[in-house]
């Protein structure tokens, strides 16, 4: 089964609050970091060890870690 996690907000805020701030991200400055992570927090649960989909708050997937899926020798 695959979990799904669904953020509090929408990723097109999050590209214009981007691109309303900077031109450049380099995730270098701290005082961007900082007021990012307050407007968009990140993951509430811990994800890392089961199948999950992250989605935002309309529903666009951001992620999928799906662990296994793909075999060794598929990988290389």
């Amino acid at each position: 089964m695959v979990s799904v996690e669904k953020m509090s907000w929408s990723v097109v805020d999050y590209v214009a609050e981007l691109n309303r701030r900077s031109k450049r991200c380099t995730g270098r400055n701290e005082t961007l970091e900082r007021d990012l992570l307050r407007l968009f927090p990140p993951c509430t649960t811990e994800l890392v060890s089961v199948p999950c989909v992250v989605v935002d708050s309309e529903g666009i997937i951001l992620l999928w870690y799906l662990p296994g899926l793909l075999c060794g020798q598929r990988q290389v």
